[in-house]
């Protein structure tokens, strides 16, 4: 399963980062690149358990 997650990712976030990279005028496949690589990586980070934001406790 998380090799289907992965894949998925490298087959859809590569292109996205890609194509709007080429949109704002930089360089298609040096970006294409960096989704390739970094692209899994937030998928997996999507996988994190929530944390719980008490900003009580930060500011008292």
């Amino acid at each position: 399963m998380t090799y289907l997650i992965i894949s998925l990712g490298l087959l859809l976030i590569a292109p996205i980062t890609a194509f709007i990279a080429g949109q704002r005028g930089y360089d298609v496949m040096s970006w294409y690149f960096v989704g390739l690589l970094l692209g899994p990586l937030g998928l997996l980070a999507g996988f994190l358990p929530k944390r719980a934001h008490e900003p009580e406790i930060r500011f008292s």
